[in-house]
């Protein structure tokens, strides 16, 4: 028994300071009527506890929906999306459920600043890196140095950010739906040198669902999926090198080499919280030497990526899943496909824990 998604939804990524989480679940199911017609309902969010002061969100969340049938909350940090795809891809090959929806829920924006990059750290190590002050954006520089030192060039990062706002234009849930240039660098703020505010994730609200069924549509609007695999990664600071994103590398390798697949010419979502780490992975798996010629991917982050679709971060891997799977089977935004193969990749923190998801039309 396989494991088909065959109905989504998305609403926009955005700072939604008059939506609460059940508001924001109301408004993603309401534009997909499959959502509610399932025996089993995943929800991922990474920092309810933390934002919402909201315990057994899961639960909560179905009795607002007017859904009486199991539910169970996925927290995995930044893939907490991924992790819920997998779940409720388990449920249904299992044949323990015909149908499973799949909701990732997060609201980080009704906080200062400050403070929700205070709730996002702590998906590194709290005794170990947090109490002792080490942030994302500090591992991502750190990443970016070693980058430099190997012989990568400062525009090679900067030419990823352009690359996916250029992308998000077209994307009508994207958050940060304009263009940069490179002379726009010069003016960003440093938030770890070289690091800064363009290399950096656009952070919002969002909600996106998914239906996860046993069969696919009789009409072909359904893609399969045929491949799930997790991998965690060593803590950064127990690593030779920094820029070795083994967990995520080793994944991708695997599913590529799996099914024969080319990363320039199939559906990819990567992961690119902040801009050195796509490219890492990229020139680790021989996809990119001294240059960082993007438009020979056909398809690459065609959403804008978590760098300009944005970041809700307990969210974030399902509306990855549905970018690909609207792409595999009608259009994302204003962009068709002929491929028939889909690849999501997500990970939490510098590589401490990589999912990567493949889906075929």
């Amino acid at each position: 028994m396989g494991a088909y998604i065959v109905s989504g939804a998305v609403v926009k990524v955005d700072r939604h300071f008059e939506r609460g989480y059940r508001d924001l679940a109301y408004d993603v199911v309401k534009e997909c009527p499959d959502c509610l017609d399932v025996d089993y309902v995943v929800i991922s969010s990474a920092l309810p506890e933390l934002t919402a002061h909201q315990v057994d969100l899961s639960t909560h969340i179905a009795q607002w929906l007017g859904r009486r049938v199991p539910v169970v909350r996925v927290e995995s940090g930044e893939t907490s999306g991924l992790a819920a795809v997998d779940l409720a891809a388990s449920l249904v090959s299992s044949g323990r459920n015909r149908r499973v929806l799949v909701l990732g829920l997060e609201k980080v924006t009704d906080y200062p600043t400050y403070v929700t990059n205070y709730f996002y750290s702590l998906i590194l190590d709290y005794e170990f890196e947090v109490l002792r002050s080490v942030s994302p954006p500090a591992y991502a520089a750190l990443v970016m140095k070693e980058l430099m030192r190997g012989g990568v060039k400062r525009e090679c990062f900067s030419s990823w950010a352009v690359k996916m706002h250029e992308n998000a234009t077209s994307i009508p849930h994207a958050m940060l739906r304009f263009k940069i240039s490179y002379d726009s660098f010069k003016d960003s703020q440093v938030l770890a040198e070289p690091l800064t505010l363009h290399d950096s994730f656009a952070l919002g609200d969002g909600a996106a669902a998914l239906v996860v069924s046993s069969s696919p549509n009789t009409n072909a609007s359904s893609v399969e999926i045929v491949f799930s695999a997790t991998e965690v990664g060593l803590p950064a600071y127990l690593r030779e090198n920094i820029s070795d994103l083994t967990a995520s590398v080793k994944l991708l390798k695997l599913s590529l080499e799996r099914y024969g697949l080319d990363l320039k010419k199939v559906i990819t979502e990567l992961h690119d919280s902040y801009t050195p780490y796509p490219i890492a992975i990229l020139r680790s798996l021989g996809y990119l030497d001294g240059g960082c010629d993007l438009n020979e991917f056909e398809y690459l982050n065609t959403s804008g990526g978590l760098k300009a679709r944005g970041h809700p971060i307990g969210a974030t891997g399902v509306y990855q899943a549905y970018e690909v799977f609207k792409l595999l089977t009608d259009r994302l935004g204003s962009k068709t496909a002929s491929t028939d193969y889909g690849l999501v990749h997500s990970m939490s923190g510098p590589d401490n824990v990589s999912r990567v998801l493949i889906l075929k039309r």
